[in-house]
């Protein structure tokens, strides 16, 4: 077939290239028989590694020598020298007239053009089968006259709805008996206007029918399942019953039957009567943009627009309000509970359709990550207790784990879970044979651990890079700050990655942060030796104990009292002042080793209680005073297995909190305090839940009221409210030399942040 007549047979896009989308160069072809540039290959293969075939899906590798060797499309290659010659030599004016060339005949070498000359070569015998190449013509502006081929169209007359151009004799006609005459590009932009509102309020309508179809659909499901659930109940009933109780069973299978098929029937005609709608709005719309750009349709036009008024209207008369409450009927089966009297009158039970009973996943528990061996709680509100509700947690290899379910009368279930094994777990929970709405609950079990390291966190900083970090605290929207002796607070998200450097306007060098949960953050400043209290924009609000505070480091606040509680490193003791004005509150301890006294402490935290634990350094121990300032126990001592309560502050009776150091307490001090405090720490082990000799250098309340310790030697390790010791949570390896803040930032996952100050980066762990 020779190159010409080849022309006949192939669209222009035959000619470009997929990749690319341009015109070939250098065509290749590959083993799948599909042709591309020879360029767009190798960057494909250099890009991707694989070359996959665009049309095909193919994969063909491809070597360096491999490209060489690929095959031309000679076929391709001489079609694109001819295109490009005929293209290059068309001239602008058709052979036999004076309009633009749209074809070029290969037998006879002649350009013609679209109108009557293309017509009558087509009509000769002698010339009918010639082979014609389509030439490339620029769209030109407006619509063209149908009589003049090079005019466009610039007149519109509206009394004889016709359009002409400037040659046209009967426009001459039109200003001669004073005809109503615009121009063209008027009338187009005045027919698109009414065209355009019409096809936006067919679009209107479709998409409110479209919106009615999906609630229809979700009511249409939630009705079909509601029903497989009342056939459930019922059959569960039935096998329980005698044969008696079996016939009354069919008469209610009966009845829900029944109430099925007439409800059935009203979904039914109401997804038809909005299937014909919406295919009469579609077709509406596709008749309106087959005559855009053309007013002479402007009777067609109005027609149109009468037909989706109607359609309009008759949206809008329906009820769909109305409807929906007569459509929202879910038929429930409540048993009979006092068979012996009621079974000659009622049967075993009725069919009701009031909506008494639902079950839902609560929102925030339809989707959960845990840490392995983590307790958590999925919630499901029910207005009444049932025997029919289940939960089973599986995982992915078929592995159950047991779970406890628990009713709050007239409220909803608790049903708590653990996953000892890391990976994707469910949870389904079911009435009956049917799962409840958000069932099953997905559940990602995480391993314990380290599992982020933020690291050169002075890369970060502009002012004081040579300081390490100090503290960490969790932002209001999920993100973790950090703080190092500067005025730069660095902020990062929970998976490590930076996401800004805020600088704070004065000049202070923040050494523990806390904040204060209605948008504003407290700060201990080593440069002025005070605490500064910020706004959410970091602007100054207050400062605390200036010329009274010798260092200090560790803070807390007590959202109740409006008190703040100021660890002092130097003083052995904690400063309180009220937040709200500054007024000074006094101090908790002295220093001393005894009962209620303090060595060098570095941090403090307050229980949901409001009682007061301090992370007493010098003293290695863990203590506990009340909300008036009262020293309550010591809840960790140094040397102690396990971080066991000391038992002789429970016998007592009055916790040893008395001022002046009952006997009890001093017994206390002297039999855990200094004498023993060599022999303990000989024995320290990091499995257990004791301190070292270097003392507690953090303390924090997580999530559920557990205590978070962190030491030089011990590590970070996790006690409950009590003092109990529950495990340590790093490991040896984990490389954490100077724990100095600790902060928990998640409770599913339990996850807690810990600011190295050796190390100078933030480690992240599950616990």
């Amino acid at each position: 077939m020779s190159v010409s007549k080849a022309l006949q047979f192939m669209d222009k896009k035959d000619l470009e290239c997929a990749i690319c989308l341009n015109r070939f160069h250098q065509p290749k072809t590959l083993k799948c028989m599909h042709t591309y540039c020879l360029q767009c290959i190798q960057k494909w293969v250099e890009t991707h590694g694989k070359m996959k075939c665009p049309t095909c899906g193919q994969e063909h590798d491809l070597t360096k020598e491999d490209l060489k060797k690929l095959v031309s499309n000679t076929m391709i290659s001489e079609l694109l020298e001819y295109v490009t010659k005929i293209e290059d030599q068309k001239p602008t004016k058709c052979s036999f007239c004076d309009n633009q060339p749209s074809y070029h005949c290969s037998t006879c070498q002649l350009y013609l053009c679209g109108g009557n000359c293309i017509k009558q070569h087509k009509a000769v015998p002698s010339t009918k089968d010639h082979p014609l190449y389509t030439l490339d013509i620029k769209k030109q502006e407006g619509n063209q006259c149908p009589a003049h081929c090079n005019n466009t169209l610039e007149f519109y007359c509206t009394t004889c709805n016709k359009s002409a151009c400037k040659q046209c004799e009967h426009i001459f006609h039109c200003y001669q008996k004073q005809h109503e005459v615009i121009p063209m590009s008027t009338a187009v932009d005045e027919f698109n206007k009414d065209a355009n509102e019409i096809v936006k309020l067919a679009h209107e309508i479709e998409n409110k029918l479209t919106e009615k179809l999906k609630i229809l659909t979700k009511d249409r499901l939630q009705f079909d399942s509601q029903v497989k659930l009342c056939r459930t109940a019922i059959e569960i009933h039935e096998k329980k019953l005698i044969k008696k109780v079996q016939e009354k069973s069919k008469e209610l299978i009966s009845d829900l039957d029944n109430i099925y098929k007439t409800n059935k029937g009203n979904f039914d005609s109401e997804v038809n009567d909005i299937d014909s709608k919406m295919t009469q709005l579609k077709n509406l719309i596709v008749s309106i943009n087959s005559i855009m750009n053309k007013p002479e349709k402007t009777k067609t036009l109005s027609s149109k627009m009468k037909t989706i008024k109607a359609v309009k209207d008759s949206v809008l008369e329906t009820d769909f309000e109305q409807s929906f409450q007569q459509r929202n009927i879910k038929p429930n089966c409540i048993p009979s509970m006092q068979l012996d009297e009621l079974m000659n009158t009622e049967g075993i039970g009725k069919i009701t359709t009031a909506d008494s009973m639902t079950y839902n996943v609560a929102e925030d528990d339809e989707q959960i990550t845990v840490t392995k061996g983590q307790p958590f709680v999925v919630k499901v509100s029910s207005p009444t207790e049932t025997n029919q509700l289940v939960a089973t947690l599986l995982n992915s290899s078929g592995e159950e784990s047991a779970t406890q379910m628990e009713y709050q009368e007239g409220k909803e279930y608790k049903i708590t879970g653990r996953c000892n094994v890391e990976g994707n777990w469910k949870m389904k929970i079911t009435v009956g044979a049917a799962h409840i709405k958000g069932s099953p609950v997905n559940i990602k079990v995480e391993t314990l651990g380290l599992v982020h390291t933020i690291d050169n966190i002075s890369d970060y900083k502009e002012h004081n890079k040579t300081e390490n970090v100090t503290d960490v605290i969790l932002d209001r929207d999920g993100c973790i700050l950090v703080s190092s002796c500067s005025k730069d607070i660095l902020k990062f998200n929970q998976s490590g990655s930076f996401v800004a450097r805020i600088q704070v306007p004065q000049d202070l060098e923040i050494y523990c942060m806390h904040p204060t949960g209605d948008g504003h953050i407290l700060f201990s400043d080593e440069l002025k030796n005070c605490v500064v209290m910020c706004d959410y924009k970091f602007q100054k609000v207050r400062s605390f104990g200036n010329w009274m505070l010798e260092n200090p480091c560790g803070l807390t606040f007590n959202k109740e009292t409006r008190a703040l509680y100021v660890v002092d490193r130097d003083a052995h003791c904690i400063y309180k002042f009220n937040v709200d004005h500054g007024r000074y509150l006094g101090t908790l301890g002295s220093k001393g080793n005894g009962v209620g006294q303090m060595l060098h402490p570095t941090d403090v935290a307050l229980t949901k209680e409001g009682h007061v634990i301090v992370a007493d350094n010098g003293n290695q121990r863990i203590q506990m005073f009340d909300a008036n300032d009262r020293f309550m126990t010591t809840l960790i001592h140094s040397g102690e297995e396990d971080g066991e309560l000391d038992d002789h502050n429970d016998e007592d009776g009055d916790e040893d909190g008395d001022e002046d150091g009952d006997e009890d307490g001093d017994e206390d001090d002297d039999e855990d305090g200094d004498e023993d405090d060599d022999e303990d720490d000989d024995e320290d082990d990091d499995s257990s839940g004791t301190l070292s000799a270097s003392g507690p250098c953090g303390v924090n309340i997580d999530f559920e009221e557990n205590i978070l310790v962190s030491s030089i030697s011990n590590g970070l390790k996790l006690f409950d409210k009590n003092g109990v010791f529950i495990k340590r949570i790093d490991h040896a390896d984990d490389g954490l030399e100077c724990p100095c803040g600790i902060h928990a930032i998640s409770v599913r996952p339990r996850r807690v942040a810990v600011a190295d100050h050796i190390a100078n980066n933030i480690k992240i762990f599950n616990y």
